[in-house]
This record gives structure tokens, C-alpha cells and sequence, in this order.
């Protein structure tokens, strides 16, 4: 394996990468969308002073919808304020868990329709901010492969969905990506990310995939080199 980039194999039962188009229900990209896939390696590996270009998918089971109907909450849970996460931080005893069951106030019934039985390879490689003492792409490179064969993560990867957790592991030399050749439109990106939080702006790009593989590349994704270093520039800090 090369020293500048990492592949790990990502697989579940269900996904949904949901479209933004779509403002109630949730139906879910054909393909995991590069901003998912990076929330899946940073879930293994993060941190501040690099973050992950997504270079290509690979899709390595076809691709089969399925239709769900769940129960979700209408309202958000806040930061500050009294009921919120801080609040609940300081005072786990004011800590009020929010129901979306039978009878709740707060929840509504949404129809859900998401990816079954996925499984994806998922190219990246490490872009520096910080070069002080030994950061190099190497460093993470090898980090990161350690923690994928022994299964760590600092937070659960998920597919799309908190609840549709995703496996992780070394990829295989049989792991192949399937015949499959589609124009998959537009498809969410990346989001830059505004420090105050108040001009968060998503970045489309045009999809497609070639014999099972989605190129994400950067330069592939966009002509205007402004808007590539801006991509490539941000870096999500939970």
C-alpha cells in the first residue's frame, strides 16, 4: 500500500445519504456521498491539523433501495439554555431523554427510503495543515492503518444515519467494485464550514460511476481552483 493514501472497507445493512432536495422524507444518494465518507474516517481517525480528500468510492455490492417508516422528533436539542447539552453536561441529573414513541408529543411518523446490504471502498489521503515536528501524510497514513485492523474508532462510524451503523475493516485483494455504469447527478460534496456558523455553504458536484467506481478527486470535481482550495482548506472540527 502506497504511503500518501488510505483504503478501508466500509459495509452495513442500511444507509441513507439523504438528498437536501428532499425536504420531509429522506431518500438517500445512490452512491455514499464524499462528505459521508469523510465523516466515516474522520469517525476512525481525526484530527485538528489534517483532514481527509476523498479521492475515490468504489462500490462493491449492488445497489438496492428499501423503504422504511420510522419515528423521528420535530424539534432540536439546543446547546445552551438550560435544557440544553451544557446543561446536561455539568448536571447529568437534568438530563430528559426526548420520545419519538407511541404518544409523544414531539413525534411524527417520516417515511425513510435508504440503501440495503451496502458495501464500499473508500480511498483518501491526508491533507496537512500543521507540518510542525513529524507531521507528514505518512504519519497519518500508518496511524490510521493501525486502528483499522484492530477496529478502533473514537466514535461509532455511521452510514448516513446515526442508527445505521458501519462496519469497517482492511480491504481484501478479492474486494472488487461491480459492473455498473450510471450518471448519479448532482450529489453533495463537502460543506464549508463559516467559523461564526452562520454561512455554512454545501458543494454540489456532477457524479458519476464508471464500472462501479466513483471519482472524487478534487481537480476531477471542479475546474474553478479557487473553490478547491476552499474545499480543501476547511476542516470540520466537532
Amino acid at each position: 500500500m502506497s504511503n500518501s493514501f488510505v483504503r478501508v472497507k466500509v459495509s452495513g445493512d442500511f444507509a441513507c445519504f439523504s438528498r437536501p432536495e428532499m425536504k420531509v422524507e429522506r431518500v438517500s444518494y445512490e452512491v455514499v456521498t464524499p462528505s459521508a465518507a469523510r465523516g466515516i474516517l474522520d469517525a476512525i481517525l481525526w484530527k485538528p491539523e489534517m483532514r481527509w480528500h476523498i479521492r475515490k468510492i468504489e462500490v462493491l455490492r449492488p445497489i438496492r433501495f428499501q423503504a422504511l417508516k420510522r419515528n423521528e422528533i420535530q424539534s432540536k436539542i439546543s446547546v445552551g439554555g438550560k435544557d440544553g447539552v451544557m446543561a446536561w453536561m455539568s448536571e447529568p441529573s437534568k438530563y430528559r431523554p426526548q420520545s419519538a414513541g407511541a404518544g409523544s408529543k414531539d413525534g411524527t411518523p417520516r417515511n425513510t427510503l435508504a440503501l440495503r446490504d451496502v458495501s464500499y471502498i473508500i480511498e483518501a489521503e491526508p491533507i496537512i495543515f500543521d507540518y510542525s515536528g513529524d507531521n507528514t501524510p505518512r504519519k497519518y497514513v500508518e496511524m490510521f492503518q493501525r486502528r483499522v485492523k484492530k477496529g478502533q474508532c473514537h466514535s461509532v462510524p455511521c452510514l448516513g444515519c446515526r442508527e445505521f451503523m458501519a462496519r469497517f475493516e482492511p480491504v481484501e485483494d478479492d474486494d472488487q467494485p461491480i459492473a455498473d455504469f450510471r450518471d448519479l447527478g448532482m450529489m453533495l460534496y463537502d460543506i464549508i464550514f463559516d467559523p461564526e456558523g452562520d454561512n455554512n455553504r454545501p458543494i454540489f458536484f456532477h457524479a458519476k460511476m464508471e464500472g462501479g467506481i466513483v471519482n472524487t478527486k478534487i481537480h476531477a470535481a471542479f475546474t474553478d481552483e479557487q473553490l478547491r482550495k476552499e474545499v480543501l482548506s476547511c476542516s470540520y472540527k466537532p
